[in-house]
């Protein structure tokens, strides 16, 4: 920061002596961690990108004041990318699927690539029999060969794994599980509550869908996200439900503006994330099909 802050020659020289010491502790190491990634290769990485504002600033050459340094950084991240470029990432789901959904949204918000395969749920591949054995169902994100299954278990484990980017569980022990407090309320009451509503006539799961939209209204209170300014765990678990909306309106009669205006508000700040706008599905073939099918869950019911 020195260096461009000031046009003195002491920082530059200070600035040139620590990439020797740091340089001098690499060795002939492939990494300062020795044979793998350390603490201190992870530590310096991030001012990579900085090394041409230096030279600009400095109007001096890494590669020439510090070859080794700039030799250990192209190697860390040519190996980075051969690994990334080694991931093998497939999800099994179905379009409609609010479950896969919050799957998508959050490989989008880590900028994970991956393979999509559509299930028909009426003919089960056997891809997905075999993946998910215990419970036949979509989704299934199957990662190097590893299947992990259960939507809520599987955004956790790509908040885990993929942990570098978009953080989608706090930090705080307290408020994560909080967050999976909430997240699990989603499916207990959001999803089940929802389906009650459109397969039935009664009054009852209408006004309990309703008090459970206006807890969480409570949750969110005035902050954009419920992880708070940034796009979070509940809010990957809620926002999908948003295609159904049209779904309980048209089911319970009522309008969802006039009764959650602030789940409304957060959930049109949602959709302004392309990793939102982009999975989920259209909603005007969301609402057909969902009106269909609830229906025929009705009669069969």
């Amino acid at each position: 920061m020195q260096l461009w802050s000031s046009t003195g020659e002491a920082a530059k020289k200070e600035l040139l002596d620590c990439f020797k010491l740091l340089e001098g502790e690499l060795g002939q190491k492939p990494y300062f961690g020795g044979e793998t990634l350390g603490f201190v290769d992870v530590a310096l990485i991030p001012f990579y990108p900085w090394f041409s504002a230096f030279e600009h600033c400095g109007n001096f050459l890494m590669v020439e004041e510090c070859p080794r340094l700039v030799a250990w950084a192209h190697n860390f991240l040519s190996n980075l990318q051969i690994q990334m470029a080694g991931e093998k990432i497939t999800l099994l789901d179905t379009w409609i699927s609010p479950f896969g959904n919050r799957v998508r949204i959050a490989l989008a918000q880590k900028g994970i690539e991956y393979e999509y395969k559509e299930e028909n749920l009426g003919d089960k591949s056997p891809l997905l029999l075999q993946m998910n054995p215990v419970k036949k169902q979509i989704p299934v994100l199957i990662h190097n060969g590893k299947p992990v299954c259960e939507s809520l278990v599987i955004v956790q484990y790509i908040d885990e794994v993929w942990n570098q980017e978009s953080p989608l569980l706090p930090s705080d022990p307290h408020q994560r599980a909080q967050a999976r407090f909430w997240a699990d309320f989603v499916d207990k009451k959001v999803y089940s509550l929802g389906m009650q509503l459109c397969t039935s006539t009664g009054e009852a799961a209408k006004k309990e869908l309703l008090e459970s939209f206006k807890l969480l209204e409570g949750e969110l209170g005035q902050k954009p996200y419920f992880g708070g300014e940034t796009l979070g765990f509940v809010d990957v678990a809620l926002i999908p439900f948003y295609a159904w909306f049209s779904a309980f309106e048209h089911c319970g009669n009522f309008l969802m503006a006039e009764e959650s205006p602030r789940l409304v508000a957060w959930a049109h700040k949602c959709l302004e994330k392309e990793s939102v706008s982009k999975n989920l599905p259209d909603l005007n073939k969301a609402f057909d099909f969902l009106v269909v099918y609830l229906k025929s869950k009705a009669t069969k019911g």
